[in-house]
Parts: C-alpha cells; structure tokens; sequence
C-alpha cells in the first residue's frame, strides 16, 4: 500500500501454477492508448467478471486517529504516529471521500504481466515481475493533466517530484505459510508491502507523509488510476477497495460467488491469509463493525478449491480499506520499496 508519497513505514525485519497471464509480449514496453470516460456516480456499482464492485464513498480517519495500536478504523504501523487528514476538494467535513470527485490519473498503459504462484504442502511461493494484467493511468504523471499538481507537490527522492516516478517491472520473490495460523496477539505492520495481487501489483500500508511531512491516508491526499493503484519507487501496487479492476483474475482464482455471494479471492496477506473483495456471506458489502482490528474476520470460505472455516482480510470503504495488522506471521518482502520513512 503506500504510494507515490514517501513511506510511511521502515524496514522490518513447487507444485501447481495458477497464474501466468501476460497482457503484452514479453519484454515490450508499455502501451498508451485513450482514457476511458468517466463512470456514473454511485456509491457501489458493479462491473465485470467476479466481483468488480466499485465504491465510490470512502470513510477516511479525521486528524489525530492513532496508528500505533491495533483497533477498528485505523491501523497498527510499528512506526506509530498519528493521522492527518488532507485538505482536498473530493473530501466532505464528514471524513467521506467522494472518489468520482477526485481525479484520476488520466492515460491508459498496458503492461506485460508475469506472476507465477505455486504451491507445496505447507507453502505458497510468489514470483512475478510486479507489473499488473489490467491497464494503468500514464506514469510519469502528465503535466497538464488534472492529477499533475497533487504528485508534483511531493518530494520524491531521486526525482523531480512524485510526479515523475514511473512504473517498472521488479523481482517479487515472496514465500508465504499455505495455511496460516490465526495468532494471540496482532503484529504491527513495518513494511509497505502488505500482500501480493493476484492481478499481478501488489498491497501496499495504507498510510503515507504529505508535503509536510504528516502521515495522512494515501487515498484522501493522491489522485490514484482507475485501478487504484500508481507506483512508489517505480513499483506499481494498489490502495483502498482495488477490487474494481480484479473482476476477471479473481473469478478464476476463486471458487466463491461474485455480487451474488461472498466476494472472490483478489489476492494474500504477507502472512498468508486470503484477501477478498467486499462483500460478505450475504454479498452485502462488509462494513469496519464486521470486521476485526487487522480487518478480517472468519468463515466459511473456498480455500484451495475446499470449502473451510478460515480467518481472511477484506477490502472494503471504510478506513483503513485493507489491511490493519496482521493475524499471523508475516514474511519479509525481498525488493520492498520502504527504505524512507516519514520521520526525515
């Protein structure tokens, strides 16, 4: 999760293959083609295959929520602090973000996805180039374009501005438990990468610093593409609800019904939970009050092709979106683009 923004967080401490889609051959570059109009105002709309459920109201923290313990609403960074909430015009007195109010990252790119997961008895391994299977918005960000003033406000080691920042392909290298283990006491989260996408990028902590330094909610200060995501440090990952643009990845990658039922599988948790869309048993979207402080709760959910009594993290509206903490134990991510944190 964190963004063009500098990162809110420091560093922390081979059997059956599901995915290797590529949206362009190997090794060739990106390809812009004409930004696609703007969608009808709604506060849930479904789209696609699998559950392509856009939320377009989210609930972001007011000024002064603390990120230093586990609890509902927030998240448990091990950095600590506390959230400020931006000035901007898409955002209501009430903490609502109107996302068909902000703008997004104007431009289409289609990339050349690789993502390979396999799988032994007690792991599951993950090794891709890091770019999606869906298109993006044109990174470096336009000038001109709506979105340009808001990343060109913000530092970026190495760049001009965050407005610069391109999206490259990296080595994700990342080895998970197969099945997780639930544990007493949440874990703090001290890397920006929170769980791996099976459309291909990857989540990313949802906290980030402004211009003054001051750790705010990365999708109340940044314009994202219409896939939610954009990069940090060249590596493309998303913030917030992103299920919208998993509709035709995760309904292969998951057994569980789209807006019918239970949101599919859109990717894991660097402890090796399931991450889902937003919607619940009763394929109503899943609200914070029915959710854990890591933002999961557990039941009956198609794991592995069986149906099983497991804990998983939802994406959902309503701060912090993804994941709070984490229920088990997570793994370091080799390549994790956390080498800022908001205290310089």
């Amino acid at each position: 999760m964190i963004g063009v923004l500098r990162s809110a967080a420091m560093a922390a401490s081979a059997a059956c293959a599901l995915l290797v889609p590529a949206m362009a051959p190997a090794g060739s570059a990106a390809v812009a083609v004409p930004h696609p109009g703007r969608a009808a105002a709604m506060d849930v709309r479904g789209e696609g295959d699998g559950d392509g459920t856009l939320i377009t109201r989210l609930h972001t923290p007011p000024t002064g929520t603390s990120i230093a313990s586990p609890a509902r609403d927030t998240l448990y960074a091990c950095r600590g602090g506390t959230l400020a909430r931006p000035d901007r015009p898409w955002i209501d007195a009430h903490g609502v973000i109107d996302v068909l109010k902000r703008p997004f990252v104007s431009g289409t790119m289609h990339w050349p996805k690789v993502l390979r997961v396999t799988r032994t008895a007690t792991t599951r391994h993950f090794e891709g180039n890091g770019l999606p299977g869906h298109s993006t918005g044109r990174f470096p960000v336009q000038k001109g374009t709506p979105a340009y003033k808001y990343y060109a406000e913000i530092p970026s080691p190495g760049y001009p501005n965050a407005a610069a920042i391109p999206i490259k392909p990296w080595h994700l290298d990342v080895t998970v438990p197969r099945n997780p283990i639930v544990q007493a006491t949440p874990t703090c989260i001290s890397q920006l990468t929170t769980g791996m996408a099976l459309a291909g990028g990857t989540f990313h902590l949802e906290v980030a610093t402004d211009a003054e330094d001051r750790p705010v909610d990365p999708n109340a200060a940044l314009p994202l593409d219409r896939c939610w995501g954009h990069p940090y440090e060249t590596q493309y990952h998303y913030h917030g609800p992103s299920q919208t643009c998993f509709g035709k990845t995760a309904s292969r990658a998951s057994a569980n019904g789209g807006r019918s039922g239970h949101s599919p599988l859109v990717g894991y948790a660097i402890d090796g939970f399931g991450i889902y869309g937003p919607r619940g048993e009763d394929g109503k979207i899943v609200r914070n009050k029915d959710l854990d402080v890591c933002h999961g709760h557990t039941h009956a959910i198609m794991w592995d092709g069986k149906k099983v009594v497991a804990y998983h993290y939802h994406l959902n509206g309503e701060y912090p979106y993804s994941i709070g903490c984490f229920r088990g134990t997570p793994t370091t991510v080799p390549g994790d683009a956390n080498s800022h944190d908001w205290s310089h």
